[in-house]
C-alpha cells in the first residue's frame, strides 16, 4: 500500500510540474523528475524488502520486525541467531577458502567485543544465554576459519562432503613419504637444530598444500580438494608432533 501511495504522489507531482511549466517544459526538466521518481521508488523498495518474508521475524523484547540482525534495530536487544548461520556468516566473510588472516582476526575481535558475556551481566537471562551461545559460536568460527586445514574441511562439510579417516585408499607413494618424515622426526628428537629445520620444512610443505587446496576450491574441483586436505591432515599431525618435541626440548622462537 505504501509503495502505491508513493508512486501516486510522484505521478501527481509530475503532472503539477507539467501544468506549472506549460507546454514549454524542457526535456531536461522532465528527465530530472523521472530520475528522481526512480530513485524514490528504489529507496522505497529497498526499505520494504528489508522486512519482507513469509514469516517476518520480530524482536522478542519489543515485537519490532527485523531481519537477521544480531541486535533489534529499535530497542537494541540481543536476538537469537538464525539457525542457518554458518561460520562465514557470523564473521561476515565471503564463503571462500581464501581469506585474509587480518580480516578474520579484526572481525572476530570486533564481534567478540560486542557479544562477550561480560557485557551482558546486567541484562535479562535470555540475553545472557544468547550472548553465551553467540560468543561460543564466534570462538568456533574463528578457530576454524583461521586454520587452512580446518577451513577446507568446513567448506567440504557445508557441501555435505567429508574425507575418510585412516589410511584407506591413500597413495602408497604418499604413505611412504609420510613414514620417512616420521622417521626423520624420530631420529632428530634430541637435536634442537634438526627439529627447528624439520619444522620449517614441514611448514613449507603445508603452505604449498594450502595453495593447491585454494586452486581446487577456486576451480570447484572438490575431489581434488579432498585429496589435498587428506595430505594436509597428515602433515598437520606431524607438525603437532614437532611442536611437542620443541616444547619438551625447551626451544624458544
Amino acid at each position: 500500500m505504501g509503495l502505491r501511495l508513493t508512486s501516486s504522489k510522484l505521478n501527481l507531482t509530475l503532472k503539477s510540474l507539467t501544468r506549472l511549466t506549460g507546454a514549454d517544459c524542457s526535456r531536461s526538466a522532465m528527465h530530472a523528475v523521472c530520475a528522481r521518481r526512480d530513485i524514490d521508488l528504489e529507496l522505497k523498495l529497498s526499505r520494504v524488502s528489508l522486512y519482507c518474508s513469509e514469516t517476518p521475524k520480530k524482536c522478542w523484547q519489543c515485537n519490532f520486525p527485523y531481519k537477521s540482525e544480531l541486535f533489534c534495530q529499535k530497542c537494541k536487544t540481543l536476538q537469537k541467531p538464525p539457525e542457518s548461520l554458518d561460520y562465514f556468516d557470523i564473521l561476515g566473510i565471503k564463503r571462500n577458502y581464501d581469506v585474509e588472516d587480518k580480516e578474520v582476526q579484526r572481525k572476530y575481535r570486533a564481534l567478540q567485543n560486542l557479544l562477550h558475556p561480560d557485557r551482558f551481566g546486567n541484562k535479562t537471562e535470555r540475553e545472557k544465554q544468547y550472548s553465551e551461545n553467540l560468543s561460543s559460536l564466534l570462538n568456533k568460527a574463528y578457530a576454524t576459519l583461521a586454520n587452512p586445514l580446518d577451513r577446507g574441511l568446513y567448506l567440504l562439510k557445508l557441501k555435505n562432503l567429508s574425507i575418510p579417516e585412516g589410511t584407506t585408499n591413500l597413495d602408497p607413494e604418499f604413505l611412504m613419504e609420510i613414514m620417512e618424515r616420521n622417521e626423520e622426526v624420530q631420529d632428530a628428537s634430541e637435536d634442537k637444530d634438526k627439529i627447528v629445520q624439520l619444522m620449517m620444512k614441514n611448514h613449507t610443505i603445508l603452505e604449498d598444500l594450502s595453495r593447491k587446496a585454494s586452486e581446487s576450491f577456486h576451480n570447484n574441483n572438490l575431489e581434488e580438494a579432498k585429496c589435498t586436505l587428506v595430505k594436509m591432515k597428515y602433515y598437520a599431525s606431524l607438525d603437532e608432533r614437532l611442536k611437542k618435541i620443541k616444547q619438551d626440548l625447551g626451544i624458544v622462537d
